[in-house]
């Protein structure tokens, strides 16, 4: 009989949900999920009473489960933000989890809660309205009074807090109070999750830090967290990291891991640069790259082994420079240093070798480097380039676990396909020939979507067949309505 586990995502995105569940299908499981309706869509909230329904209802029937609280507690990550309930309503949401436990009492509950962003833009599509007119103010505010808590020099110190003073001024009180109020509200549901994980009714609790930087009021929730952890006893239970939209794929990796009870896979790391991870921090991430490929390869449940021959994968991390790009903000590349030689040739020497391959693309951020798979690199067994750094790497680990020793079967190549056609052709490439062509903004939903069809159908097959994949997209929607996410259909090359 297939082994099944049940998930709730953060929201009803392909890459949280209807791609994590292919993937999952690469190990021979079944990942199953609640009906897209409900779990909403964009500023909408997912139906939290049928959410605890459907998951009660899953307990008798699975071997394991995985749950985003956002998507429990406030009907998902953009939700989270900006929905009024109270915070003991809220808290009585968390209430299902010892109901499960109760009705599953030996089985895995493994949980995740985004620690709440801020973005450093005046766009409210996911904030509240306020956003629009003082997003980018209050990033600062946040990032300077942390920074003059933490500054470790006077000077740097009295600079913030002088900016601090400035941006009160500009800043309406009302603003900043409710600001600070939902985020107080939102970090007393995860100390209650942190109280779930040590009563014994959470097994293993991910809080990843969605969209961050080196301060701000999110950063130091972290390290409040993180002494939380400590003196609850809970450090082998509770992981804090860089990352959000990765966390289904890797505990669902992990899962499926553990329950099959393998042992660790074992990571070797090929980098392009290996100063560029201690030198880089990836945009929207709090720290140097390298600890954020070491807290990926943990949160699989694999285990580092340097370059040694020991190794089951080669993960190659690829950059360029020490800083980030970003295609969707448009942001280039502030050096090129190019690909070299010996790197491309450690890679067929370890193919050569019989290892597993895997690429984690993260030059740019929100899409790969498209001169990528121009430089005579092999075609790698499991590929990502997609959003945020740690997003790239947690899902290019999660397919090497989820599809150990398959993934040269028909599901592990249909992934394959899509990440490339995702990640490199429509994030780094036909994204902005879209945004270029349409103005979404004025344009109907019906005008983007078939002008994103026009533009990226004959051109996945293209790329398709010029690389050897073994799928093509056939059609795509727009899941939100917009040219950020995609999300494409596939068919098999002839």
């Amino acid at each position: 009989m297939k082994r099944v586990l049940a998930a709730i995502p953060v929201d009803a995105r392909p890459a949280v949900r209807s791609q994590v569940r292919e993937m999952v299908a690469c190990s021979g499981w079944e990942l199953r999920m609640p009906p897209k309706p409900l779990l909403g869509r964009l500023r909408t909230a997912g139906d939290r009473d049928a959410l605890r329904h459907w998951l009660l209802e899953q307990a008798p029937q699975v071997d394991g489960f995985v749950i985003s609280l956002d998507m429990l507690v406030y009907g998902g990550l953009v939700p989270s933000r900006f929905i009024e309930d109270e915070a003991q309503a809220l808290l009585d949401r968390l209430k299902v989890l010892h109901q499960l436990r109760r009705q599953a009492p030996h089985k895995p509950i493994h949980a995740f809660a985004a620690t709440m962003r801020i973005s450093n833009n005046n766009v409210a599509e996911e904030e509240k309205p306020y956003w629009a007119e003082y997003g980018a103010r209050l990033w600062s505010w946040s990032h300077h009074q942390d920074r003059a808590q933490q500054a470790a020099r006077q000077d740097h110190a009295a600079q913030s807090l002088q900016e601090v003073r400035r941006l009160e001024l500009e800043i309406p009180a009302a603003i900043r109070t409710d600001y600070l109020m939902t985020r107080q509200r939102n970090l007393q549901v995860t100390q209650h999750a942190l109280e779930a994980v040590r009563a014994g009714v959470i097994t293993r609790l991910v809080l990843p830090q969605d969209d961050t930087a080196e301060f701000g009021l999110n950063v130091a929730e972290r390290r409040h967290l993180q002494r939380e952890v400590q003196r609850l006893g809970v450090d082998d239970r509770v992981a804090i990291y860089a990352g959000a939209d990765e966390v289904m794929h890797t505990l669902c990796a992990r899962l499926v891991a553990q329950l099959e009870r393998r042992d660790p896979l074992r990571i070797g790391l090929l980098p392009s640069d290996p100063q560029a991870l201690s030198a880089l921090r990836a945009r929207y991430e709090d720290r140097p790259l390298g600890e954020s490929v070491a807290a990926q390869i943990t949160a699989v449940g694999a285990r580092w082994v340097g370059e040694s021959d020991e190794a089951d994968v080669m993960l190659a991390v690829h950059t360029q420079g020490t800083e980030q790009g970003d295609w969707a903000m448009g942001i280039a590349l502030s050096q090129r240093t190019g690909v070299s030689r010996a790197w491309v040739q450690a890679l067929h020497d370890a193919r050569d070798r019989g290892r597993v391959l895997a690429l984690a693309d993260v030059a740019y951020a929100n899409g790969g480097d498209p001169d990528l798979l121009e430089c005579g690199l092999p075609m790698p067994d499991a590929y990502a380039g997609w959003n945020t750094a740690s997003n790239t790497l947690g899902s290019v680990l999660s397919q090497c676990v989820l599809g150990a020793g398959r993934l040269q079967d028909e599901p592990a190549r249909r992934a394959l396909s899509l990440r490339l056609l995702e990640d490199l052709l429509y994030q780094a490439r036909l994204r902005q020939v879209l945004r270029a062509q349409v103005d979404e903004s004025r344009c109907t939903p019906q005008t983007l979507l078939q002008t994103a069809r026009d533009i990226v159908l004959p051109a996945s097959r293209d790329f398709a067949r010029a690389h050897g994949l073994s799928h093509c997209a056939a059609d795509l929607s727009l899941p939100w309505g917009r040219s950020f996410e995609i999300d494409l259909q596939l068919e098999a090359l002839a």
